[in-house]
């Protein structure tokens, strides 16, 4: 019984390092690849997630200017006070036609860009906007040539809607 229990024993092998090695550098090759796939998914997720957070400030605004039954403005942000810039990256807030701060968004990160327009816009107690004319956002990975971008249209009645193209 002894010498068939050593034969067994002999037959059983554990990982030779070889095969450890192998099987790791199959691994880095395979991390390797997906890597690349995994950063670029991250990136337009993050694109479109603050899409996204521009339309909902947006709609926001629309709509506690009607629950209100004020003017309410939404701004490119400079610490909690509105500033007159097409670069909406800093983050944007939305307020009280000459009063208090309802909600503040922070900033994108400098990977990303969203421009709009240079002046606040302002939305009337009955959800249109003050501006006449239909205006423009654009949210978009800062090397963007093939990558998702994000095209926010204001019409003049304050409609918001959101269309997803390509960087040229």
């Amino acid at each position: 019984m002894t010498l068939k229990l050593r034969r067994t024993m002999q037959h059983s092998r554990a990982f030779t390092l070889i095969e450890l090695m192998i099987t790791l550098a199959i691994l880095a090759i395979l991390l390797a690849i997906a890597a690349p796939s995994f950063r670029d998914t991250i990136q337009n997720n993050r694109t479109q997630t603050i899409s996204n957070d521009l339309t909902t400030a947006l709609q926001f605004a629309r709509s506690e200017a009607v629950k209100r039954g004020v003017r309410v403005d939404i701004c490119r942000r400079n610490e909690n006070a509105c500033a007159d810039a097409a670069d909406w990256g800093n983050g944007w807030l939305v307020k009280v036609n000459g009063g208090a701060v309802l909600r503040v968004w922070e900033a994108v990160g400098n990977q990303n860009t969203v421009t709009g327009p240079a002046e606040t816009l302002s939305y009337r107690p009955n959800g249109l906007l003050t501006k006449t004319t239909a205006t423009d956002f654009t949210v978009k990975f800062s090397n963007c040539t093939g990558k998702p971008q994000y095209t926010i249209a204001l019409s003049a009645t304050g409609r918001v809607t959101s269309t997803k193209g390509t960087c040229q």
